[in-house]
Order: C-alpha cells, then structure tokens, then sequence
C-alpha cells in the first residue's frame, strides 16, 4: 500500500501549499483536498519524522486516514505510543464540537505543546465530516504547537494586525529579541509590528509615508522603548536618516517581492555590521511568487539575510514570513 502524507494551511492558500510541494517535493502526488488540508501520495515509505514539504503547511505528517468518531480514533492512536496529542480544527476555529474529541483522545496522550522528539499524533477536526489524523516528530521544523497556533492575544491598542504578525514570528523562530535593542521596520503604519517590539522592549524606528498611530508613537515601553516616524518612502530614505546601531531589521512593505529585496539591497550596507538579524513579510499578490520563493530565497541569503528560514503562521494571508537569525 502507498504511504501518504497530510498537511494543514489556511483556508484558501492550497493552490500555494499544491505548487510549493510539487516544486520542492517532486515524489509527492496530489491526492485529496478539503479546505485547510491537503493529502498527497508518496512513492517511497513515509515516517514522522518526514520532513515539512512545504512553507504553507502549518502541521505536516505521515496521514493515518479518517476518523469517523473520537473512539476510532482512540483505538488506531492507542498502541502507537504517541507522546503527544494534538486536536484543533481544520478551519483552526475553536468550536464546540472539538471538546468530545479532546476529552476521549487524553486518555491516549497528553494534550497541548509538545517537546522536542515527542511523537505527535494530529486530529483535524471538521464540522460535518470526519476527523483526518497523522503523525509528526516535534522537532526544528514542525511547529510545537497544536494545528501551529500560537494563540498571540493582540492587545486592543494595537492598530493592525501586523502585531501578531511578528510576534507568531519571534515565536516560530525563538528570535533572542532583548530590552534595548533597536529596530528598523520598513512598511510601519499604522504600528501594529512596532507597538509588539516596543512592547518588548525594542526602540523602532518606522518608515512609512502613511500616518502611524498616535497611540503607537505616545506609547513608552521597558528602559524608555519607543516608536520613531520616519514619515518617507522607503525609496527615499536616506542612510543618515537611520540610527547608528541596527539591532533587527523588520519589513512589511505591501510591494513585491522583487522590489522589497531591491530596497533591502540598497539600504543592508548601512545597518549590516551590526545587525543580528531580519524579520520579513513577503507579499504573495500573484501566485506565481510560489515557485519563485527558493530563488528569492537565495537572492536575500546572498545580501547576507542568512541563514533564512520562511513560513506561513496563523496571522498571514497571501503573505510569507521570513526569518533570518545571523551567524556571528
């Protein structure tokens, strides 16, 4: 019998998670599809310990198939000797009829995060249809999280929903983000991402033609954190413009991304000598950028954003982040 693999994404972003697998992953073969999960045959032997196939998959494992009801479920899972268990929706909605299934799969595992090399089994829950489970091994590349959510509380103050954006991000990738560091964020406004580093900890300095929030720009944070308007293009911006130390270097530009690394080109000799790492939102407006993201990739490791690592995290849409931690 063929092996098969699962993957869970946003709703709507199958057709990216579909061209990134058949670009990246050639043995796979498409095979079944519902909204938020996605199935394909392999021609070689699948383990958990398989490795993600694609940045738009949220969870990704080997596929054990469908559970009609939480008790069949409980009787593939229980002699697997799974360390772990994860249940969330495919829509990654909280909803009432998840409660069953958590109830009777504990019985099995514990349930909530996992460690590093737990045998994770995942139970994708959809109204109306059965459940679909697989099996990963937590690790570097598989989200420790249920379903890859890290539940960020956005704070009513913040103006947009960037705020999540970069926190899933320092999260994902465990960024040493410290009080008294100093940020550039190009593409600021309305603040959403600066309000999270101030938060933090992190002076910001935005750039941004559009208005940023006053209640970003008045906010004070840890060691006198705050926001600075650098109200200008970022094709404008000039090196002196931009303070003389340059921890972290932000980027939500809704430009593609083409011309997004064309700017970080330009501006990278100015801040590189002391900088510790990026933290980016590529725009994915045409999905053409899907096959394009290894080479654009490359292109941001060769101005030396390296080692970059992407992913798509619960805040995104038609976007990818990516994530540079600099080696020193």
């Amino acid at each position: 019998m063929p092996d098969f693999v699962f993957a869970t994404c946003l709703p709507g972003i199958e057709r990216a998670l579909k061209l990134d697998v058949a670009h990246r992953r050639p043995e796979l073969r498409f095979s079944y599809s519902r909204p938020g999960l996605v199935t394909f045959k392999s021609t070689r032997s699948v383990t958990p310990e398989d490795e993600p196939g694609s940045a738009f998959a949220r969870v990704w494992g080997k596929s054990l198939g469908a559970f009609r009801t939480p008790a069949d479920a409980v009787r593939t899972l229980a002699p697997l000797g799974v360390q772990r268990i994860h249940v969330f929706g495919r829509d990654q909605e909280e909803r009432p009829d998840l409660v069953p299934w958590r109830h009777e799969l504990a019985s099995v595992a514990p349930l909530g995060a996992a460690s590093h090399g737990d045998l994770v089994a995942d139970v994708v829950v959809a109204d109306g249809e059965p459940a679909w489970g697989g099996l990963h091994r937590a690790g570097a590349n598989h989200l420790a999280v249920p379903g890859g959510d890290f539940e960020v509380a956005m704070p009513s103050e913040s103006p947009s929903r960037a705020f999540a954006k970069i926190e899933e991000m320092i999260r994902w990738a465990d960024l040493p983000i410290r009080v008294g560091d100093v940020a550039v964020e190009l593409g600021s406004a309305p603040g959403g991402a600066a309000l999270a580093l101030a938060i933090r900890g992190v002076t910001v300095y935005g750039v941004d033609p559009a208005a940023m929030d006053p209640g970003v720009l008045a906010y004070v944070g840890p060691s006198g954190a705050r926001v600075h308007h650098l109200a200008t293009k970022v094709s404008a911006l000039r090196w002196e413009s931009l303070p003389a130390h340059v921890d972290w270097l932000v980027s939500d530009m809704n430009l593609a991304p083409q011309v997004v690394i064309h700017e970080l080109s330009r501006l990278l000799p100015a801040i590189r000598r002391g900088l510790r790492g990026a933290v980016l939102t590529l725009k994915l407006n045409d999905w053409s950028f899907v096959s394009e993201l290894p080479s654009l990739g490359k292109r941001l490791e060769e101005l030396g954003l390296a080692p970059l690592r992407m992913r798509h995290l619960m805040a995104h849409r038609r976007e990818i982040g990516a994530v540079a931690l600099l080696r020193r």
